[in-house]
């Protein structure tokens, strides 16, 4: 079963490393002559100079060029090299999908999926009762490809939710939820800049039934039709195989590299 992977584009440790050397190179060429004028303007106040500026201002340009720009170089190398090191990578077939960032791996089988949507950075992957399968990074990968790749692959891509008009807005103690419910709740709010603890989060709420997103800083959330059977997405980044708190035969789980060959994209 051939596989569609799907990687950060080389254009973007391309513009890293160039924009780190141009910067570089700009601070070079201007960066002594506005030291040495910010100085002078400095000494006209009781304010002392700062060691750096005074230092930058005694600097032949011959030198400020070479080094800075170096530096700049340097810079953007390592964001290059940080920004690959933590871009997301799609697997697409047609019975499955593949999603590795960093130490994270999930693997999800296609049928139990009834809807794939991409909301904001992040592609979101629904059963056929809306419940929440996964929900996984894609910032990085380019949206078009991503899309083909689904579509090609002969997934349920939407344009958008299709449950979109049964989010409400969440607040603590509001009607309609259980203490539970409630509970599970504050622990996504609490955790929604700990991609790992969120994760843990979905799943426990998917088994719930619940799902929840994020809406101009505020959390949302749905309840999911009776009967679903607990829908959940995969939280454990350490072994690969696990399931998910809810999850029936282990559908959405960790993948091992070289589970499946693929084609790049």
């Amino acid at each position: 079963m051939t596989t569609t992977r799907i990687r950060q584009s080389p254009s973007v440790p391309a513009v890293l490393i160039g924009g780190g050397t141009a910067t570089g190179l700009l601070l070079g060429w201007f960066g002594p002559g506005l030291a040495r004028a910010l100085t002078a303007l400095i000494e006209r106040t009781p304010f002392p100079v700062h060691g750096f500026v005074e230092h930058l201002g005694q600097v032949d340009q011959a030198w400020s060029l070479p080094v800075l720009g170096g530096v700049g170089l340097l810079g953007g190398i390592f964001l290059a090299v940080v920004a690959a090191s933590e871009a997301p990578e799609l697997g697409v077939a047609r019975d499955h999908l593949e999603h590795r960032q960093e130490n994270h791996e999930v693997w999800v089988e296609r049928a139990p999926v009834g809807a794939a949507f991409r909301d904001r950075d992040e592609l979101v992957l629904l059963g056929h009762d809306g419940g929440l399968r996964a929900r996984l990074a894609v910032t990085d990968l380019p949206r078009s490809t991503v899309r083909a790749a689904l579509v090609d692959g002969g997934w349920p891509v939407r344009d958008e939710d299709p449950y979109d008009a049964r989010f409400e807005p969440w607040a603590d103690g509001r009607p309609g939820l259980t203490s539970e419910e409630h509970a599970l709740l504050r622990d996504r709010r609490e955790h929604r800049k700990d991609e790992a603890a969120r994760r843990k989060a979905d799943g426990a709420l998917a088994a719930a039934g619940l799902v929840a997103r994020e809406r101009d800083g505020r959390l949302q959330v749905r309840r999911v039709p009776p009967g679903s059977g607990g829908e959940a997405v995969s939280t454990d980044p350490g072994r690969a195989g696990a399931s998910a708190p809810g999850t029936n035969g282990g559908e959405a789980r960790g993948a091992s590299r070289g589970e499946a060959r693929g084609t790049d994209r």
